[in-house]
This record gives C-alpha cells, structure tokens and sequence, in this order.
C-alpha cells in the first residue's frame, strides 16, 4: 500500500495565503500564523524560505504582511457562463448538471449571480470572464438580441478563443438562428446543436451537454 504524500510545509502556507487573499493582495502576518496553528518560530522559517524561494511578497506595517508573489494555479479549469436573464431557470439546470464535475474537481463554474453584495458587477463579469478557460454560451433568441450578451462577453469571450487563452462552447439552450452567427464555427453542445428545450426529455439533453463539457474540460487539463 503506497503511503499518500504529505504536503511540505511550504505548500501548506501557501494554500493558505491562496484562500485568505485569492491570489491578491495582502494579509497580516499574525492572522495568518494564527489561522495555521503554528509557533512563532516555524512560521517565521517556512516565510523565510518563502521569500528565498521568491514564492512570495512582503509589506510593512505593524505585524508585517505577506502575499503571493503569483496566484497558485488553479487544479480545476474557469468556466464563465455567459446567458440571458430570461434564461435564468434553464441556465440554474446546467449549473445543476456541472456540479459533479466540479465536486471531480475538473472545473469551477461561474456566473454574474456569484457576484457579492457591494461589488461592481461589471467588473466582477470582466475579472471572471478574463480568467476563464471555458466559456459556455447559453444561447437562444434572448441571448442573441441581448447587446450585453453579444457586445460585451461574446466578443471578449472570441477575443479569448481567438488568443488562445479559453475555449468557446456555444449550449443550445433554444431553437433560434443561432447558426448564422459569428460563433455558429464552434462546436455546440448538446449532441448536434440540437436546443436542449428540443428534448423530450431536459434531464439527457442537459447530461448530454455536461458530458461533452467534461470532454474539453479533460482534454485541456492533459494538455497544461
């Protein structure tokens, strides 16, 4: 029986200041000692190695504080989603269907109904959609005549494919002209295009939908 491998302490403080910060900015020195458990003199160490190593930043202050030098990568891919609020219902369905491949660890979805109470929303969308490795188009005749939805995140979203910094993944949500549109060249799920909403039965369509997803999502982590 293989012995599972045990995390440096290295790792660990840097799992930590990931969690408290999101890979940005600042925390105090002594609440992050203090939400690691460890003595004074360890976690000096392990900081000290740290900031040889130049895994990490440092600011002034009363404690002092520490940050990351670069946002650890992510295990699990970005996934925007990009939809129409008329949409809602349909888009929370696929969210549904997602979550096993989030709990597999594969992806980490996202959408503007995570964004916080006080946050910008347009910046929060923009920061979101710019980290993203996939971005899903819930498409149907609402999405396609939104100026949000085409204007904004779809032209980002081709700005990104485009750069080679995400894939596109158009979700056929309802039977519309979606295929004379600039993004009818990617390939949609579910199986043929077909709109979810065509299915006799939603469930499959949207299984259908996330198995594929899966496929990409599989595809793009073998080949970081």
């Amino acid at each position: 029986m293989k012995k599972k491998n045990r995390r440096s302490f290295s790792e660990i403080l840097l799992d930590k200041l990931q969690e408290f910060t999101g890979g940005e900015g600042l925390i105090g020195n002594t609440a992050l000692r203090r939400a690691l458990g460890w003595s004074q003199a360890r976690y000096n160490r392990i900081k000290w190695d740290l900031i040889n190593s130049d895994k990490v930043v440092v600011g002034k202050g009363k404690g002092g504080s520490i940050g990351l030098k670069e946002p650890l990568k992510s295990k699990s891919l970005s996934v925007f989603i990009a939809y129409s609020h008329a949409d809602e219902q349909l888009k929370n369905e696929l969210v549904k269907h997602l979550r096993p491949l989030e709990q597999l660890g594969l992806v980490e979805a996202w959408h503007d109904q995570k964004i916080k109470a006080g946050d910008e929303w347009d910046k929060s969308i923009s920061k979101n959609l710019a980290r993203a490795n996939i971005v899903l188009l819930l498409v149907s005749i609402d999405f396609i005549n939104s100026k949000y939805c085409t204007e904004v995140e779809l032209a980002e979203a081709l700005a990104l494919q485009e750069e080679g910094q995400a894939i596109v993944i158009p979700v056929i949500l309802r039977a519309c002209l979606w295929h004379h549109t600039s993004f009818a060249k990617f390939q949609a799920v579910p199986r043929d295009g077909k709109a979810v909403c065509s299915w006799e039965n939603r469930d499959e369509a949207f299984l259908n939908a996330a198995e594929l997803i899966k496929q990409r999502a599989d595809h793009v982590l073998a080949t970081r």
